[in-house]
């Protein structure tokens, strides 16, 4: 008896284990090395399941033909159980696999989920569903070697490996759910497909599709008899019903719009959101009804409750959505429903809020998921220009998108443009991060990369390109810049004898002829602007397949803003090629791209001085100043963010200030100007000023490079600062008197900041009033603008950049005119040499109308000397010895 016990036990266990073996040997092994293919033969088939879909065929056939290109064998596409060989399918394709569960994620990127595994009979390329399986095949290919930097064949890598073998066990879902870069312009009839191939190729396909589109003027007009039949359904404005606004007070209009949502989703069951963006601009209805019920923010989230509450009933599963912008920015006095989404936006801010109040804001009022509406581009913002967007900013990507997600964001919908000339590099680094947030840490190893992969043996030279056009600040136009980036590509070109690598090095050398052009035209008046523009217009759209800049948006939209150029009928930029003068698409040969190099040398030439770096261990001047210098007229308005410095002899003293905000009345919806006095307790090293030099040789890799690149920061001059004193001021064009009151003896920062709707500020008499006027920290938007500098001793030349004008000089330390600006033909770099009897002494500028930067003199100016603050270390030692 005991005898058969044991033994049924023993078959019992004999059953178990062989069943668990079963299940199991999917994982044995799981992440070993499996051989792909070698020097020309497949080691294995691709393996479809019997039930396979269509679209997973096409993928598995897709992985086949790619790694043919890549190993150069026949990879045959079978069907099987998925045991041995390259399994491609969702889970539900291979259950003898029993992945099901492993894939079985959570949120809304679950169906993109994917595992790749390798094992002693082959590998795994599982989905959670089909596009997770089309994402599996291309993050193979990408982990082998594959590339699709920017869209189109140039931009395409495709290695050569003899002997392909793989060693993974990676389980991936993304951390952003929906990721859109989308161009604001559209595509035309060139750059849809290759576009569409780039998201695809990079994994850019969401399977949530987050609607938040203006929905309101798509309700007038599909329900147009209602709006007919009820005209009180539109807003008020100024008496009249005849807003692109709603009236949400009307029962009658939140019923339609619910009824919108319903008819929605039973015409397109397969959506996931319906949008209730209000339409663009103001319009607001102003009847007492829509006042009693609160903000435009209010309102437009009630209607988004209205049809949460339908679908809470009657489809769980889906969700209604809209922006947090312009009018509908500031979070709303009412709680969110559980199916609404909110997209912020990161530009058109009303209420003085910032992007992490907006976040917190809206949170705080229920929202359980939101997103991110951002503005990688915008062309008429940025003209394709170098450094011009936050699309080319690789420092801002790598710290906004995981910044975004860790305050629980899971939706980024990025506008872009066809720019990948200036942004395409930002443009894929970005999809890596919103896929997974941890690759911010890894920005320095994907650039090194892209350079390695992209331009191989001409590496080096372009690391430094991509430095001048994608650093931590946007590039100075100039001849300097120019010609610098036309002799980094020269270098590059000179390296490279490949064909792949000299195409791209040519889409660059046609960018930058673009930037060349474009400065040409910024700069030019009268007849001659409109012979730049039409150069300009006929280049972009030679290049426009290069997909480098936005050929679409730069010919419609140039002359629509800029009244001073036209667009002759037949050039107009829908009118086809075979009838259009300024269009035609012949290709450049090489000898055309090495002769454009050569004239874009010739004619840009590059400074040949070094920015010198100070210390921010500022002082007064005391007995260096001139007692009977003149005071000069400097401009005391600003727009958005302004810093002045001062010292304070004894404490307390109290900082008496009359401060007028709102100046601009179209902008007061903005907020109210803040104003902050900072003590700067210890001053730090003056942060390096951006050289214009920064591109020459150095005996360092072109990794170690674009790295020094990437990790320049803005950090804050002062570490050690302490905020003393706070006033805020209504932007309502009124005078107001604010008093700021410190406790330390030393250096303070006073900063103003506005809703760009201009600020002045009266500064007291007998208190120093120094304005930086570095690289990083000179004022924009602050009106012609006049002040004192400081020569050093031992100064050979004054070097910086500034605007052509024809009033702007400089003058020296005899107040004699020694440059003027106007003798530049745009904003450029500009140096003027300095005699022995001239250094030591205080120099001047003179109205100058916009950004002065000084690059090899303190960057400091003061209305007097005597108001002058200077680094302790140029003053003579009676002077220096004060804290």
């Amino acid at each position: 008896m005991f005898g058969q016990d044991v033994r049924a036990m023993f078959i019992r266990w004999l059953v178990t284990i062989s069943a668990w073996l079963l299940s199991s040997a999917a994982t044995w092994g799981a992440g070993g090395a499996v051989d792909l293919a070698e020097y020309g033969h497949a080691m294995m088939p691709i393996v479809v399941g019997a039930s396979a879909e269509a679209a997973v065929r096409k993928y598995a056939a897709t992985l086949a033909k790619q790694l043919r290109r890549i190993a150069g064998a026949t990879f045959k596409v079978v069907e099987g159980d998925g045991r041995e060989g390259i399994a491609v399918g969702t889970a539900a394709d291979f259950p003898a696999l029993g992945l099901t569960r492993e894939l079985a994620g959570s949120g809304f990127g679950a169906k993109e989920g994917y595992l790749l595994r390798s094992h002693p009979k082959g590998l795994y390329v599982i989905g959670a569903s089909t596009l997770a399986v089309r994402h599996a095949v291309w993050d193979l290919l990408h982990r082998v070697g594959y590339r699709q930097f920017f869209p189109g064949p140039v931009w395409e890598v495709v290695p050569k490996r003899r002997e392909l073998s793989l060693a993974i066990d990676a389980v991936e879902q993304p951390d952003y759910a929906y990721r859109s870069i989308w161009y604001g312009y559209g595509t035309w009839d060139y750059n849809g497909e290759p576009l569409s191939q780039w998201r695809e190729r990079n994994r850019a396909e969401s399977a949530f599709q987050l609607r938040t589109g203006h929905a309101y003027g798509g309700i007038i007009r599909r329900y147009r008899s209602e709006f007919e039949a009820h005209p009180e359904y539109l807003g008020l404005v100024d008496g009249k019903r005849t807003s692109t606004k709603f009236c949400v007070s009307n029962p009658g209009l939140r019923k339609l719009v619910v009824r919108y949502a319903r008819e929605y989703f039973e015409a397109n069951p397969d959506e996931q959101c319906v949008s209730i963006e209000p339409s663009d601009g103001g319009g607001w209805c102003q009847c007492e009804p829509c006042r009693r019920l609160g903000s435009p923010s209010d309102r437009a989230l009630m209607l988004g409750n209205e049809i949460s509450a339908w679908l809470e009933k009657n489809a769980p599963d889906k969700y209604v959505a809209m922006y947090a912008y312009n009018f509908h920015s500031p979070p709303p006095s009412i709680r969110a429903r559980p199916r609404v989404i909110i997209n912020i936006a990161t530009a058109f801010l009303k209420g003085g809020y910032s992007v992490d109040n907006l976040i917190a804001g809206w949170k705080a009022q229920g929202v359980r998921q939101f997103g991110i509406r951002e503005y990688y581009s915008v062309n008429t913002w940025d003209r394709d220009l170098p450094g011009a967007a936050r699309g080319a900013q690789l420092q801002y990507l790598a710290r906004t998108i995981p910044q975004f997600h860790a305050a629980g964001a899971r939706f980024m919908n990025a506008e872009a443009s066809d720019n990948w000339g200036p942004n395409g590099l930002g443009y894929y680094i970005a999809t890596r991060i919103m896929w997974d947030v941890d690759e911010a840490s890894r920005v320095d190893k994907l650039v090194a990369d892209f350079l390695d992969k992209a331009f191989g043996p001409a590496q080096d030279p372009m690391a430094e390109f991509y430095c001048l056009i994608n650093g931590p600040e946007q590039p100075l136009m100039s001849h300097d810049l120019i010609g610098r980036m036309y002799r980094l590509l020269d270098r590059a070109w000179s390296k490279a004898d490949d064909p792949a690598i000299r195409a791209r090095i040519g889409h660059l050398i046609l960018y930058t002829r673009y930037v060349e052009l474009f400065r040409s035209y910024r700069n030019a008046g009268g007849a001659d602007r409109q012979a730049a523009f039409e150069e300009l217009i006929r280049h972009v759209y030679r290049m426009r397949t290069t997909m480098m800049v936005h050929a679409k948006a730069l010919y419609r939209d140039l002359p629509a803003r800029d009244k001073q150029v036209t667009v002759p009928p037949e050039c107009a930029w829908n009118v086809p090629e075979d009838r259009n003068p300024w269009k035609h698409s012949r290709p450049w040969s090489q000898n055309e791209l090495r002769a454009i190099m050569r004239a874009g040398i010739e004619a840009n030439e590059i400074i040949d001085f070094e920015p010198v770096t100070f210390s921010r261990d500022l002082v007064p001047v005391r007995k260096l100043a001139p007692p009977d210098a003149k005071r000069l007229p400097d401009s005391s308005t600003s727009r958005g963010r302004h810093e002045i410095l001062t010292w304070f002899e004894k404490a307390p003293t109290t900082l008496r200030l009359k401060v007028t905000g709102g100046l601009i009345a179209h902008y007061r919806d903005r907020g109210n100007v803040k104003v902050e006095l900072v003590y700067l307790r210890a001053a730090g090293p003056h942060v390096e000023q951006a050289s214009p030099l920064a591109s020459q040789p150095r005996k360092t890799s072109a990794v170690t490079k674009l790295k020094s690149c990437i990790d320049r920061t803005h950090v804050s001059s002062h570490k050690n600062t302490e905020i003393v004193a706070k006033a805020e001021v209504p932007p309502d064009g009124k005078l107001r008197e604010v008093a700021l009151t410190s406790q330390h003896v030393g250096l303070h920062k006073l900063v103003i900041e506005d809703g760009m709707d201009r600020t002045e500020v009266i500064w007291p008499e007998g208190l120093p009033r120094t304005i930086e006027v570095s690289r990083e920290r000179s004022p924009r938007h602050s009106g012609r603008r006049s002040g004192y500098f400081y020569v050093p001793p031992g100064t050979s030349v004054v070097g910086g950049y500034g605007p052509r004008d024809r009033l702007a000089v400089i003058c020296n330390a005899d107040g004699k005119a020694v440059f003027r600006f106007s003798d530049l033909d745009g904003p450029d770099y500009f140096q003027i040499a300095v005699p022995p009897d001239q250094a030591g002494r205080f120099w001047s500028f003179r109205n100058v109308p916009d950004r002065l930067i000084l690059l090899t003199v303190p960057p400091y100016s003061a209305r007097t000397p005597a108001e002058l603050l200077l680094p302790r270390e140029v003053l003579p030692p009676l002077d220096r010895n004060r804290r």
